[in-house]
């Protein structure tokens, strides 16, 4: 088949608002840019600044046809970057020899992504270099109560709970048996995230605080705001030198103000979902990852504006939802989730693209029809 499109970038994994904001950086610079997802329509799908796209199947139900899927429309559209953001970077790295010696990946090997996504080893490597950790328990007998317990593999805190007695942890460790799990010290303080890009020489890095999050203790954060923290800048760097990680990346902390406690909780070895806070604060992380990636350079000065506040609304939405169905919403937080003020951008709304909001909200109502949860 001919090339009939123009396509610079093919981002994968597109339904949420990271895939949006990866699109919007990259499209207001002037790529043009495909998104691609399982659903057909979604944030991306729906926004003025695709170029295109397409819908491929779940690749972590039926990973051969993802694979394929992707190498025919690589073939018509001849991207020069094709550009995954979540848990999908583990599958194209494992078939990275499939795809044409001409078509850059930006992602680490196999090997490193499949170890740093796993948060049993990434606490392990940490703990190893000297960066603080929560105490690990390798028996329920041990635990210390509450404590938290998680699968080594998952994302958005579904798969993380906080067992506040022997009989809890115990009917976790059977409900999850045959995985490989975390049991961990509860630590107290608030959620830090440290945004980083390294290739090579060049590593920068930014460090924002959750204001609030979907679920009480931590998780998925809905309201964040940009902070000067050297020292967990420092660790990640850290990490990264000691794994020779290059790409992009977050990694995520607890501090606790009244003790001074920091605890490296893991590492997310892909985009984040905060990076709308980032970008708006003036680390276009993924132009910058563009440029690194084709170019082997980026030059221009990177200022980040301490204080840039950033809200995901819809995420607003479901926290007040789900927390006063759980009567579990303090009037704080009430008054957190109703106010739109002093925000410097919006994780998934533009004034110049509605109809991507709308896309949002669809495929959130479509999720919420299919599996009665809201969280996707």
């Amino acid at each position: 088949m001919k090339e009939l499109y123009k396509c610079d970038v093919l981002i994968t994994y597109c339904w949420n608002r990271v895939g949006y904001n990866i699109l919007r950086s990259l499209a207001e610079k002037g790529l043009k840019v495909w998104v691609a997802d399982i659903s057909h329509k979604n944030i991306c799908s729906m926004s003025k600044y695709a170029s295109g796209s397409f819908s491929y199947p779940n690749p972590f139900k039926n990973e051969t046809d993802f694979i394929n899927c992707l190498l025919e429309w690589i073939d018509r559209l001849k991207p020069q970057v094709l550009l995954p953001t979540h848990d999908e970077s583990l599958i194209i790295a494992r078939h990275r020899d499939k795809f044409p010696l001409w078509l850059t990946i930006p992602i680490a090997g196999y090997d490193l992504l499949n170890s740093l996504s796993n948060k049993k080893q990434a606490t392990a490597i940490a703990n190893r270099i000297g960066i603080p950790t929560p105490k690990v328990y390798q028996t329920s007998e041990r635990a210390v109560f509450p404590c938290v317990f998680k699968t080594a593999i998952g994302n958005s805190a579904k798969t993380v709970f906080y067992p506040s007695n022997k009989e809890e942890l115990d009917w976790l460790i059977k409900r999850f048996s045959g995985e490989d799990i975390l049991i961990e010290e509860k630590c107290e303080g608030t959620d830090y995230s440290v945004d980083c890009i390294r290739y090579g020489k060049y590593c920068f890095t930014s460090t924002y605080k959750s204001t609030l999050t979907k679920t009480k203790g931590g998780g998925t954060s809905t309201q964040r705001e940009i902070v000067g923290f050297p020292k967990l800048e420092k660790y990640a760097k850290q990490l990264l030198e000691e794994t020779d990680y290059n790409g992009v990346c977050g990694l995520d902390f607890k501090y606790d103000d009244k003790t001074g406690r920091v605890a490296f909780i893991e590492i997310n070895a892909r985009y984040t979902g905060g990076l709308a806070t980032t970008i708006a604060a003036g680390f276009d992380i993924p132009y910058i990852h563009y440029c690194l990636s084709t170019k082997g350079a980026y030059t221009s000065p990177v200022k980040i504006r301490i204080g840039t506040r950033t809200k995901w609304i819809l995420g607003d939405l479901i926290t007040l939802v789900t927390r006063l169905v759980s009567f579990n919403l303090s009037f704080g937080e009430l008054k957190q989730v109703l106010c739109f003020k002093g925000f410097s951008a919006f994780d998934d709304f533009q004034k110049d693209d509605k109809k991507a909001f709308i896309g949002e909200l669809y495929y959130y109502f479509d999720k919420l029809l299919k599996n009665r949860k809201l969280n996707p």
